[in-house]
């Protein structure tokens, strides 16, 4: 499905044209000022769409209703401190666990999207109608942007992404990037391919370089170039790098153009979801720190500078993600994304900044009442921008803390290529 496709169908959405809550929604996530706001403005909006969010969701689902009552929450009234009561455990969503939270007249002709399902579970897999997606697009675009320190120009650099273009129909990172890049014109090259003619094993043990889009990604001088990857990704591309020989590495650069890459204006490094505590990966910082031995990219004036580096924690059951850029600030929500943090022992809501259990509210989604944490912690602190706080990935819950979930997009990446895979 083309962007022009899902964007068409959301605008003769019924829901669009027919629920005065949808189309506030839809006018809110086209609102750029909103980046402008302060902390209490946005914190006040969001209380009032967490109201006529759950009216909405009570006048299209059965469901909801008898939970509403249940819980004894009146939409008229109810504040962020009920999400604790409502937020669902991403366990509740393996296969088609989701079913039971779309409302009745949830709109057809979407895409799912699942977890990795490398554990041998059912993978947590969650529908998203076409508004959805066309919100998926919008508020993730806006967001990145803010984060990226600017709007991409339409028709203008080069894109290289470490997946095969068959993962966009399952993986939440890997079409949020796609369709955001289609959107602005900006040609996507994929660095890997499945291979074919192979029937054992999940398509993440089938993908391999795809050395003739890695080449042309290098060699091209477009501005600027745009690297997504996991962050094993470009690690193990950094460390190739750093093993060459002089001889060979004279050749490389004759063949490609690097080392070292240049990203050009406005290049960036970006990667999904931290190392996520993965043994065989250096820390994050560390990371960086050998990647820009041989990746920079130039300011406005040409000048070479240390390549930036954003990182995107998104997960199949959100929406929207969380993006941070190196340095200059940490995980940032959309000013419209509700983001608490629970207590872990007690799930209660906490109201100090500190460590505790991502819960994750985005009122904007129409298809499902999107409140639930999927066994991340973070750690909050105060900021001065938009949101008032900004957040540190920790750590995955453990087994023995009872969570025992896949990792989400970022993850899977980082499993298929510390599986013993090199980029060649």
């Amino acid at each position: 499905m083309k962007v022009s496709e899902i964007l068409e169908k959301a605008s003769q959405s019924r829901l669009l044209r027919e629920d005065p809550y949808v189309k506030k929604i839809w006018e809110l996530v086209h609102d750029r000022s909103l980046f402008e706001k302060s902390p209490d403005y946005l914190l006040s909006l969001r209380r009032s769409l967490l109201r006529e969010a759950l009216d909405y969701f009570r006048r299209h689902s059965d469901y909801y209703a008898r939970l509403f009552e249940k819980l004894d929450i009146n939409p008229r009234n109810a504040e962020l401190e009920e999400l604790e009561k409502l937020a669902v455990p991403s366990e509740l969503i393996r296969g088609e666990g989701h079913k039971r939270f779309l409302i009745r007249d949830v709109e057809p002709g979407g895409k799912y999207f699942m977890s990795s399902g490398t554990t041998g579970r059912n993978p947590v897999k969650v529908y998203r109608s076409p508004l959805d997606l066309a919100i998926m697009i919008t508020v993730n675009t806006a967001l990145f942007e803010y984060v990226y320190g600017g709007e991409l120009e339409e028709n203008k650099g080069i894109a290289l992404f470490m997946a095969a273009p068959e993962l966009k129909e399952r993986l939440n990172f890997v079409a949020f990037v796609h369709y955001a890049l289609e959107a602005k014109g900006i040609e996507l090259l994929y660095g890997m391919r499945l291979l074919t003619g192979i029937k054992e094993g999940t398509p993440w043990q089938r993908l391999v370089p795809n050395k003739d889009n890695l080449v042309k990604f290098l060699k091209s001088k477009e501005e600027p170039k745009l690297f997504f990857t996991a962050p094993a990704g470009v690690y193990l591309l950094s460390k190739k790098f750093g093993e060459l020989g002089f001889i060979k590495r004279i050749f490389t650069r004759i063949l490609t153009g690097a080392p070292p890459v240049d990203l050009g204006r406005g290049g960036v490094i970006v990667t999904g979801g931290g190392t996520k505590g993965f043994t065989d990966l250096p820390p994050y910082d560390k990371i960086v720190e050998l990647a820009r031995r041989h990746f920079y990219a130039r300011n406005e004036k040409g000048e070479k500078i240390d390549v930036p580096f954003m990182d995107v924690l998104g997960m199949t059951e959100t929406l929207a993600a969380l993006i941070s850029r190196f340095g200059v600030m940490d995980l940032m929500p959309h000013p419209l994304t509700h983001v608490f943090l629970l207590e872990p022992k007690t799930f209660k809501m906490m109201h100090e900044d500190g460590e505790g259990i991502l819960g994750m509210f985005n009122p904007f989604t129409t298809s499902w009442l999107e409140v639930f944490y999927p066994g991340d912690i973070l750690r909050s602190h105060p900021s001065d921008r938009y949101y008032g706080k900004e957040y540190v990935y920790v750590r995955r819950l453990t087994k023995e803390e009872g969570w025992d979930l896949q990792r989400a997009c970022g993850g899977t990446l980082e499993e298929l290529m510390t599986e013993g895979r090199k980029v060649e």
